[in-house]
């Protein structure tokens, strides 16, 4: 564990990290975390011809309608559950958990999920979640990032692509059409990871030298590290 770490920062390191790692040979290790998506654009930067008739014009729309996008991504493999809903409840979030569970279950593996501390995600603000947590005790390990840590969790590079790809500078004339770019995306996504080695995973599972930078940042990313390390393939 220790060789995961600089020196300096061991004391900082959770209590229950040994315990996690000793799982790891035999677990699958996911990430989760939620995006919201509004019919309002996100702005970015973009090519244009030079001149300010060659500007593109970004429509700004009369409402902010928006949902969320559930995402939950095997670390090491790439496989991906999306899903669409209006709200970040604690009912979709089980719904989502679950299928990871059911999955690593048919592998005889036990499941890891790395989640933020949000309260529909945890046993005291949910008794949803608490209920999940007694039923699949022994199979099931929900591991939380510490507060405004997003680099913490990965997945967080995902969306980095699902932005580009969806909501970035959009030109879309109703949110319809919106949600159908999302729900496309979230089946893209599903489907390139059932096929192997995907492009959504290479955007957030690449540049794996730099990892003392996130120790740094919070130690549960030292459980990434340990992951791809001795998890066997």
């Amino acid at each position: 564990m220790h060789d995961l770490v600089e020196a300096d920062l061991w004391s900082q390191l959770p209590a229950d990290l040994e315990a996690l790692l000793a799982r790891l040979p035999r677990a699958d290790l996911y990430l989760q975390d939620e995006m919201q998506v509004a019919f309002h654009p996100t702005l970015t930067r973009l090519w244009c011809r030079k001149g300010r008739r060659g500007q593109r014009l970004v429509e700004a729309p009369g409402d902010n309608s928006r949902v969320y996008g559930f995402g939950l991504v095997d670390w090491r493999e790439g496989w991906f559950d999306g899903r669409v809903a209006p709200g970040r409840t604690a009912e979709v979030f089980c719904e989502q958990v679950r299928a990871a569970v059911a999955r690593s279950k048919q592998r005889a593996r036990v499941a890891i999920v790395m989640t933020d501390n949000l309260k529909t995600h945890t046993s005291v603000g949910s008794l949803l979640v608490r209920t999940m947590l007694t039923e699949l005790k022994g199979q099931l390990y929900l591991v939380y990032t510490p507060a405004y840590d997003p680099d913490a969790n990965r997945i967080e590079w995902l969306w980095r692509v699902s932005r580009r790809v969806v909501t970035h500078n959009h030109s879309r004339g109703t949110f319809e059409l919106l949600l159908e770019d999302l729900t496309q995306h979230c089946r893209g996504a599903r489907s390139d990871s059932c096929r192997g080695p995907s492009p959504y995973r290479e955007s957030f599972c690449s540049g794996q030298g730099s990892r003392c930078s996130f120790v740094s940042r919070s130690s549960r990313i030292i459980i990434l590290e340990a992951f791809r390390s001795i998890a066997p393939r």
